[in-house]
């Protein structure tokens, strides 16, 4: 019996490996890129979700930096996500559709990571907003008044990059699905593949994203520009 390591041990290699399909189990060759490309990508939602609750303790504790670099963590990960999910489209479409069929009833939409970041993201919002109420401001007074209130500033921005690299993700995630089934057609649980470009323009904080128009109509830039000399 071979004897492990400790870094095996520490990282339960054995166990990790196992949980893939074996050769003999496999539909097609590229299955077992499929099944190891998602395991990959529910490790990262899972630090994604620590990441949230951490950031919401730490803003309810009025630990502004400690917030920060949670949420910067989180954006990480959202950078990452989509070049793991690039490694699909090394996968011919007639053997993606041969793996599809070997998943049952399967569908990306019962990731069960993904969910709850849709559940956990915008909970976020609730201690920020505190937050804002603690010091008499509002996002678009926070804009205004950004040096003053520096650290809750650069929370916010943390804030609103995470809202907008998760939606990047989601688009990022329409392409590959476009690519690979099509728009045109519905996914394995009976649902048209275009709805998923609905929930793409799904925000988790829709007043960080007002308050930039806001911010744009109150500096008057958006209307009566004054040309150059």
């Amino acid at each position: 019996m071979k004897k492990l390591t400790d870094y095996e041990k520490y990282i339960r290699t054995e166990e990790l490996l196992e949980l893939q399909k074996t050769e003999g189990e496999l539909c097609c060759d590229d299955e077992l890129t499929f099944q190891t490309i998602h395991q990959i990508a529910e490790l990262h939602f899972k630090l994604i979700l620590q990441h949230i609750k951490l950031a919401n303790q730490y803003m309810r504790g009025s630990e502004l930096t400690k917030a920060i670099a949670q949420l910067r963590r989180i954006n990480v990960h959202l950078e990452h996500l989509p070049h793991v999910f690039d490694m699909v489209k090394a996968i011919s479409p007639r053997d993606y559709h041969t793996i599809r069929l070997a998943l049952g009833r399967g569908s990306g939409q019962d990731s069960p990571g993904f969910n709850a970041i849709l559940q956990q993201g915008p909970t976020l919002w609730a201690p920020f907003e505190t937050l804002l109420l603690q010091n008499g401001l509002s996002p678009l007074t926070l804009h205004q008044d950004a040096h003053k209130y520096f650290s809750l500033f650069t929370l916010m921005q943390e804030l609103h990059t995470f809202d907008e690299k998760f939606q990047s993700f989601r688009y990022s995630h329409i392409q590959l699905v476009r690519r690979m089934i099509g728009l045109e057609t519905k996914s394995l649980k009976g649902v048209p593949a275009q709805a998923l470009e609905r929930g793409a323009r799904t925000m988790f904080y829709p007043q960080l994203w007002r308050a930039i128009s806001d911010l744009t109509d109150v500096t008057g830039s958006s209307y009566n520009p004054q040309p150059l000399d």
